[in-house]
């Protein structure tokens, strides 16, 4: 019994070198970073291809010398609930590049208190980052505040917040179609609006509205396009719909107003609620946005 436990001992110590080694291998081995990497950052706007959809860009800037592949992204806020997942990652960002990860942002939760948006990210960094794929592990991984670009966050809580609070009051909803008079000669487009009251408590007073990048709208006052047309229209729980009318003329005969047309078809109301005064903006439905464009070409002389 003694001689086979003596020849066991080598064995037996040898294991437990082994074990010994890989535990402090492992002790020194660098631990996942828990920031991004000095020259990389994280900020988020909203472009004029993102309001009509509701989307939010989150802009990851690499100005470091390396690859830098995002494996995962969410963008959370206490005002923009739930929080949202970026679901085509991953993305590698090439040194000196900037990749913008759009995203759809949810309404605001009008009764959330202020809070700081979030964007957590896991990343892999490196040389070898450019062939990570979504198994890869991370090198990394952020979670922090976001460069608000333009200090656009707050202004479209409150836009969520005064549509949430004129929708309870009234729906307002342009014609699913232009009509066309003739004024001074030529075709002039009209495009009717309705609003129509929910029922629900509340006064809502629509107090003006004003044309676009692409369509001016005439004050029937003067015949001429100002900054805004006055409508002072108060819709209350007991009001029948109120339908006005926007005669509209181009307002500048250039082809890029259309081809680059992203606004053009998104008219501006100043509106007043028990909420506050400010602007709601309210859009046409397709067979509009292209009745639209094709008017414009004629008036212009394009079509």
């Amino acid at each position: 019994m003694n001689r086979r436990r003596h020849r066991s001992l080598p064995a037996f110590a040898a294991i437990a070198m082994l074990l010994w080694g890989a535990a402090a291998l492992s002790s020194c081995a660098a631990p996942a970073a828990t920031t991004l990497p000095a020259g990389v950052t994280i900020d988020v706007y909203q472009g004029r291809f993102d309001y009509a959809d509701h989307k939010l860009e989150v802009s990851v800037a690499n100005a470091t010398s390396l690859p830098f592949t995002v494996l995962a992204l969410s963008f959370s806020s206490p005002t923009f609930t739930p929080p949202v997942d970026y679901e085509r990652a991953p993305t590698t960002i090439r040194p000196g590049d900037t990749v913008n990860f759009r995203l759809l942002l949810p309404p605001a939760d009008c009764s959330a208190s202020s809070g700081t948006p979030r964007v957590h990210v896991r990343y892999v960094f490196g040389e070898n980052a450019g062939s990570a794929t979504k198994d890869t592990p991370a090198t990394g991984a952020a979670d922090l505040t976001p460069h608000d670009r333009m200090g656009q966050l707050p202004t479209i809580a409150a836009e969520d917040c005064r549509d949430d609070a004129v929708a309870a009051v009234a729906a307002i909803r342009p014609a699913s179609a232009l009509r066309y008079v003739t004024m001074a000669g030529q075709e002039t487009a009209v495009l009717d609006f309705t609003a129509t009251p929910t029922g629900a408590g509340g006064l809502l007073t629509i107090d003006d509205v004003r044309g676009t990048v692409l369509v001016g709208a005439l004050d029937p006052a003067t015949g001429k396009v100002g900054d805004t047309v006055p409508l002072g229209l108060d819709i209350g729980a007991a009001t029948s719909p109120v339908r006005f009318s926007l005669t509209l003329i181009p307002a500048r005969c250039d082809p890029h107003v259309v081809l680059e047309d992203k606004r053009g078809t998104f008219f501006t109301f100043t509106v007043t609620t028990k909420l506050d005064t400010g602007r709601i903006f309210v859009g046409v439905n397709d067979a509009v946005r292209v009745a639209l464009y094709d008017y414009v070409g004629r008036r212009c002389g394009w079509t």
